[in-house]
């Protein structure tokens, strides 16, 4: 069975951080729960890494497992700098917490078949988008 997963978009500089500490193996990996490495984690890095420096993006979506957003808790600092200066540690851990809360709240992954929003909801969703966009901005 598949592990649930959560979403997360992150910024080059978030994922160059991503890249610089999540390893992919760890000394002892059987004697952890929930290691604070992964190669699946550190090849989505990678793949979103070459998306982004291919395609001219600024930001790339990951998808996250419990076990990653735990490894990004343990290894990510908090005062963590991109290489400007500007403090991301934070940023990519809420990003982290709120996968985590995600998974860890059930909520469904994708919607249910042929369940097409409406133009109301569309709408809706773009407006909180945009507000949430606006927010980032002005923090």
């Amino acid at each position: 069975m598949s592990q649930p997963t959560a979403c997360a978009v992150f910024t080059t500089e978030e994922l160059w951080l991503l890249q610089a500490a999540i390893r992919h193996e760890v000394a002892q990996l059987e004697s952890w729960r929930f290691p604070p490495a992964s190669l699946a984690l550190n090849d989505q890095v990678a793949d979103a890494l070459l998306r982004c420096d291919e395609y001219g993006l600024s930001e790339a979506a990951i998808l996250l497992t419990r076990g990653d957003c735990l490894a990004i808790d343990h290894c990510v600092p908090q005062g963590a700098k991109s290489t400007a200066g500007v403090a991301i540690g934070k940023s990519v851990l809420l990003k982290s917490f709120r996968a985590r809360r995600e998974i860890d709240e059930g909520q469904p992954l994708s919607a249910p078949e042929n369940a097409e929003p409406d133009d109301a909801q569309i709408a809706e969703r773009i407006e909180q988008w945009k507000n949430r966009r606006r927010r980032k901005r002005s923090s």
